[in-house]
């Protein structure tokens, strides 16, 4: 049944995200086209719409972002806390497996929202400076130079490809428990029969004011137990461990975070929820 949520959540969602995409797309290469304009002596009115173009760009960028946050808690209001949610209630699958499904949904749309944005600004950039593909290439050591470099500082491939998935874990996971927040936020609040939404800002406000807490608290716990200061740090090899461990504190973090909310969402749909 898991499957056909997501089979269904995927396509109801793509019919949104997928032009989006397309959008932001067309309008990179307007942009780049107007800037390319720029460059050339064109009419004050050309300059204003090429201007125009390039600044709807520049929104369209953290637009696309914010739309993508924005469908994903929708989708779950919409589905599970309205009047849509007497049916998706009653259907074959328990609590964890529709939370879980806008979970996976929404964990997709926004690795392929960060993607769909990082070619687009790293394209741009290229385009910007005149700059090709194999003049990047080029301009770097050979693979060999730097595997070898890497390997003389006691560094192996799997440094590099941990910290690139430490990197994606990271971008999914706050993505993930931004949405968590939403969705415990607004489960809690309609398990009340009266001020649903006004009760989802309370508590909203509230989770925030209380994880903002505990991570200051452990933060403050880690400093003052902290025994290796950066200065003590000469080599490459102890520069990446300690590059690690940070993220890893930080990966921490969140997952409990996400954790929490998780148990909250779950706690508001499954025991207290108040469709009427």
């Amino acid at each position: 049944m898991l499957g056909k949520l997501l089979k269904h959540e995927l396509r109801a969602t793509g019919r949104i995200m997928l032009p989006i995409y397309g959008a932001t797309v067309i309008l990179a290469i307007l942009a780049n086209l107007s800037i390319r304009l720029l460059d050339h002596e064109v009419g004050n009115l050309v300059r204003i719409f090429a201007v125009l173009i390039i600044t709807v760009f520049a929104i369209a960028i953290i637009a696309a972002a914010i739309m993508t946050l924005v469908l994903m808690v929708k989708r779950f209001y919409s589905n599970y806390l309205r009047d849509e949610g007497y049916l998706m209630h009653t259907l074959p699958v328990d609590v964890h497996g529709l939370v879980w499904s806008k979970m996976i949904v929404s964990c997709i749309w926004f690795a392929g929202t960060f993607t769909v944005i990082a070619l687009i600004l790293a394209l741009t950039g290229l385009f910007l400076t005149g700059t090709s593909l194999n003049e990047v290439f080029t301009a770097f050591p050979s693979w060999k130079e730097i595997i070898a470099a890497m390997h003389k500082e006691g560094i192996g491939g799997g440094d590099v490809a941990l910290f690139i998935a430490e990197m994606i874990t990271g971008v999914l996971l706050a993505g993930l428990t931004t949405c968590l927040h939403f969705y415990a936020a607004m489960a809690l609040g309609h398990m009340f029969s009266k001020d649903k939404i006004l009760l989802s800002i309370v508590f909203f406000v509230a989770i925030s004011i209380v994880m903002n807490i505990a991570v200051t608290g452990y933060g403050a716990a880690r400093l003052e137990s902290f025994d290796h200061p950066l200065g003590s740090i000469e080599e490459l090899r102890g520069l990446v461990n300690f590059v690690h461990g940070i993220i890893a504190e930080g990966l921490f973090i969140e997952i409990v975070r996400a954790a929490v909310m998780y148990a909250a969402t779950v706690i508001g749909l499954k025991r207290g929820l108040n469709l009427a």
